[in-house]
């Protein structure tokens, strides 16, 4: 019976995280008599209830009167990221001299594409929202500019009846085979009378191409409509379309307007000389700009972008290539193009329940990979399978750049200290515009030595907007540790695994992209250094994973030769396991290493008010004197209440210790139902405040872009101001009872873009973990500095949505990968954003839970990087999840709804010393992040 109830809530998780569709649709709020997601009780015995008050309070500034002023600000701050962010991908020059865009003041237009007035505006799952009504379209930027468009194609659109029943909001499943209708309307659906009316419109034809993407699902790899092709190609009907707009010979330009966050197969958009039947289509369009998913507001910066009153300064934060399956992830991802193709068999050939993914691509990932093998196989090679480069994007205007201080090869460079670079950027054009540096580093490389890619992203930074001729000096601070290389397996013989830098020359080019540079230099290093200790906490650092590692190293991916060890899906020999593996991945095995002897002190009367310990270092002693009033029921319950909250602790007969105001003399004072700690309110997410399955009372806040058009602005200035704006509607609450803040937010999510069929890539920042890292950590600063404490997700490892919570989707990725790439934003958004919360995965690493992982917990992220703060699970709804196993790995707080989820008396027990100060370490963890939070803020009526 217990496995039943929980094949039902399964699916009913599968259901609400795939039921609301990319179009920002929600499903309505959950709540039954068992299992309930309605925690604003929480809020209503918390101290904010009554008159509605708000922030005053020095540490967290409040910019806005009411949620409707925080609310627009987030609009006007969405607004300005998707100037910033939206990338003009292609912009032809006609016979006359004339650029496609900017479009000319008063053009006529025809908005094609049945998406065009049905937008997906962010994903689905945790970023969904359901406020659809006050969302900006198309046709309201254009109006904002001036344009007239065609009212007879987009009322047709409008028409269902006419013009077709549109995209599907999720997946549908042909047999086992899940399949996503981009819903473009056919060509022969299309009437003399509408055609006759391009003739009125037709200084340009606007083509929105549309693809949804959400939580627990990843994109198709077959297309709805032709088994030879993938979701992320255009279909037949949009392809007709294009050839149909083209073919009429009416528009003066074609603009391809993508609305999405995955990357496409835009190889059509290459220049061939003998174009087939698949690609003709391309050679029509005159311009293309990723639109990507534009929250409620954004899509009114397209109107400005187009006509040129904003000059676009966006770049891609993913290679944009063609022929997927020439891409190494295209080979292990998914399901592995069949049935239970990612399944673990057993000796009988039978499916297991368990399934796996394996990274054999190692680090060559995105441009590290087509950017290294061009370097070994030419630009022929890459000029066949790139069609962007990472980091690419095009402007209206002209710019030069030049390092200033340049580094010649007789200056050798520390490991240990950073480097300054000044780059001289001017405006040659005759447009105002912004312009984005990057700076590679090119490693020493030897054949059979550790695993490099030919370059690695080690800076960025944006001008300010640039007059023509004007010129600014940007200072970009590198840091040789972010260019050191995770030996996983002592590849250079030196005796040593973990981070080094080889000696030798290191070039660093200055790029406009991941491919065409402006100029470089060369420092060297004189001798072979070893990163022993973390450079910024001081603490040891060696590989963990040495099985993970040794299971996936024969099959990895090698710059030696990248033809011969070109990843191979992995195959039913190598899925099947024996008793013994299996039996790992069923264990729910502890691991802690620590020795507790003493049992702690445990229900103190109270002497210390939780108020006191604001801004007090975590290891200060009051913090002992606080944590020894707590009894092991309230540990407990602080452990487990962490679905969309944290629980009160409120104590009734609590013995109080005050100060008497007549003697000044202490006292102790019995008081009813005193509140020793608060509640909280968390939520999703990566789009900003919302309810997904969490607490009604968020309510009314700004949907933002996508995680993707923040990156793709390459201005952390940007990433920060969303993050405070996001802060301000946290301070604000549900000012419909008693301004009860906002506290946490499950977000950023750092995950990287390893396969452009990710579902979940839209709330994630990009290919290259350095650019998310500083995105996320200036996305914290902001949120932090509000009182929010953000819970960056997933970690780790959980770049895929298929079958990731079937059992704990077991990932193996060689330990070097795992540290360069997989891990480095978590550890950037750690240090360098402070982060108060972080969150679990579904997924394994190996056969481990990382919930319940000590060396990922414990040693890499508390002990290897300094964290300081709570680490949640995720949403707990498989017996897998263990949570004695994630509170002695260094968990925290348990986002469990049923009670059979959640840490009970007969996992831990209050006699057991270890059991009671790892409780007591996480009650630590917890209320560490609540007290820096809003949650303790001061308030006044308004």
């Amino acid at each position: 019976m217990k496995c039943q109830r929980l094949l039902v809530l399964s699916a009913l998780l599968s259901l609400v995280l795939t039921g609301c569709g990319g179009g920002g649709d929600t499903p309505p709020f959950f709540n039954s008599s068992n299992n309930s997601f309605d925690n604003s009780s929480n809020a209503s015995n918390s101290n904010y209830s009554g008159k509605s008050t708000i922030i005053d309070d020095e540490r967290f500034e409040l910019d806005f009167n009411n949620k409707d002023e925080a609310r627009e600000n987030g609009n006007r701050v969405t607004e300005t990221i998707c100037e910033e962010g939206m990338v003009l991908l292609k912009n032809e020059m006609n016979a006359h001299g004339n650029y496609a865009l900017p479009l000319a003041s008063g053009a006529k237009v025809s908005v094609f594409g049945k998406n065009s007035v049905n937008l997906v505006y962010g994903g689905s799952g945790s970023s969904a929202s359901s406020d659809r009504q006050t969302y900006k379209t198309i046709y309201d930027s254009l109006n904002e500019q001036g344009y007239a468009y065609n009212p007879v194609l987009k009322e047709f659109y409008d028409d269902s009846k006419q013009s077709g029943k549109g995209r599907s909001n999720n997946p549908i499943y042909d047999s086992e085979v899940m399949i996503i209708q981009t819903g473009e309307t056919p060509i022969s659906s299309y009437t003399n009378a509408l055609t006759d009316s391009y003739a009125s419109y037709c200084d340009a034809a606007l083509v929105v191409i549309s693809r949804i993407s959400g939580e627990n699902f990843d994109l198709p790899r077959v297309a709805s409509d032709d088994s030879r092709r993938h979701y992320l190609e255009l279909d037949n009907n949009e392809r007709d379309l294009l050839r149909h707009i083209g073919q009429s010979g009416q528009f003066n330009r074609v603009i391809l307007l993508l609305n999405t966050s995955n990357p496409l197969d835009l190889g059509f958009l290459m220049e061939r000389t003998n174009p087939t039947e698949y690609n003709d289509f391309g050679k029509y369009i005159d311009a293309a700009l990723m639109i990507g998913y534009p929250g409620a507001n954004g899509i009114m910066a397209l109107g400005k972008i187009i006509s040129g009153e904003v000059n676009p300064s966006g770049r891609t934060i993913d290679t944009y290539y063609t022929n997927f399956d020439n891409d190494p992830t295209y080979q292990n991802f998914g399901g592995n193009f069949k049935s239970a193709g990612d399944s673990y068999l057993n000796s009988s050939g039978n499916t297991t329940g368990y399934f796996l993914v394996e990274y054999e691509e190692n680090i060559y990932l995105g441009y590290r990979y087509y950017e290294t093998r061009a370097y070994t196989d030419g630009e022929d090679w890459y000029s066949s399978n790139v069609v962007f480069p990472f980091g690419y994007g095009l402007s209206y205007t002209t710019f030069e750049q030049s390092v200033v201080n340049s580094y010649p090869l007789s200056s050798p460079f520390s490991p240990n200290e950073r480097f300054e670079v000044r780059v001289r950027v001017t405006n040659t054009g005759s447009i105002a515009g912004k312009d984005v540096v990057q700076i590679y580093a090119e490693t020493p490389y030897r054949i059979g030595g550790i695993e490099k890619p030919s370059r690695t992203l080690v800076g960025f930074a944006k001008t300010k907007t640039l007059q023509p001729t004007e010129t600014e000096t940007l200072s970009i601070v590198i840091n040789p540790y972010d260019f050191a290389s995770f030996d996983s397996r002592d590849m250079n013989l030196n005796g040593f695994k973990g981070w080094e830098l080889d000696a030798g020359n290191y070039v660093f080019h200055l790029s406009k992209n991941a491919h065409q540079d402006c100029g470089s230099f060369i420092r060297t290093l004189n001798e072979n250094f070893r990163f022993e200790q973390d450079p910024v906490t001081g603490n040891d650092v060696k590989p963990l994973f040495d099985e993970v590692t040794e299971q996936v190293h024969e099959r990895n991916l090698s710059r030696d030769n990248f033809a011969s060890t070109f990843p191979q899906t992995i195959t039913d020999e190598e899925r099947t396991i024996s008793d013994e593996f299996l039996k790992k991945l069923k264990s729910k095995e502890t691991t802690n290493d620590e020795v507790y002897t003493e049992l702690p002190t445990m229900g103190a009367d109270i002497r210390v008010k939780f108020e006191e310990l604001i801004n007090k270092d975590y290891v200060d002693p009051l913090w002992s004197a606080f944590l020894d009033q707590l009894t092991f029921e309230e540990m407990l319950r602080l452990f487990n209440e962490g679905c969309y909250s944290t629980t009160v602790i409120a104590r009734k007969n609590a013995n109080v210790t005050e100060i008497d105001e007549q003697t000044g003399q202490e006292k102790i004072v019995t008081k009813d139902n005193y509140v020793l700690v608060p509640a909280t309110t968390s939520a999703d997410g990566p789009a900003g405040f919302v309810s997904f399955l969490g607490d009604p009372a968020v309510y009314g806040c700004c949907y933002y872009c996508s995680e993707c058009l923040v990156a793709q602005t390459f201005n952390t200035e940007l990433a920060h101001l969303q993050g405070t704006a996001i802060g301000n509607e946290s301070l604000i609450g549900n000012e419909k009872n008693g301004g009860v803040p906002y506290t946490g937010l499950y977000a950023p999510n750092v995950n990287i873009h390893r396969s452009p069929f990710g579902g979940r890539n839209f709330e994630r920042y990009s290919e290259d973990p350095f650019v998310s890292g500083k995105m996320a950590a200036s996305f914290i600063k902001g949120a932090q500095d509000k009182g929010v404490y953000t819970n960056i997700k997933n970690f780790a490892l959980n770049e895929q949505e298929t079958n990731r919570n079937s059992n704990g989707l077991a990932t193996w990725c060689d330990e070097q990968a795992m540290r360069e790439i997989y891990l480095k934003p978590f550890e950037i958004a750690v240090k360098e954003g402070r982060t108060y919360g972080l969150m679990t995965s579904f997924n394994r690493i190996g056969t481990e839970w990382t919930g319940g992982s000590y060396r990922l917990l414990t040693i890499i992220l508390r002990k290897e990087w300094g964290f300081q703060g709570s680490v949640i699970s995720d949403f707990h709804v498989s017996e897998y999840m263990n949570s004695k196993q994630m509170l002695y790995a260094g968990g925290d707080l348990n986002m469990a709804s049923m009670n059979d989820m959640k840490l009970n008396s007969s996992d831990v027990s209050e006699n057991n010393p270890k059991d009671v100060a790892l409780l007591r370490r996480a009650a630590h963890n917890n209320l560490f992040a609540i007290v820096n939070s809003n949650a303790t803020a001061k308030r006044r009526e308004r």
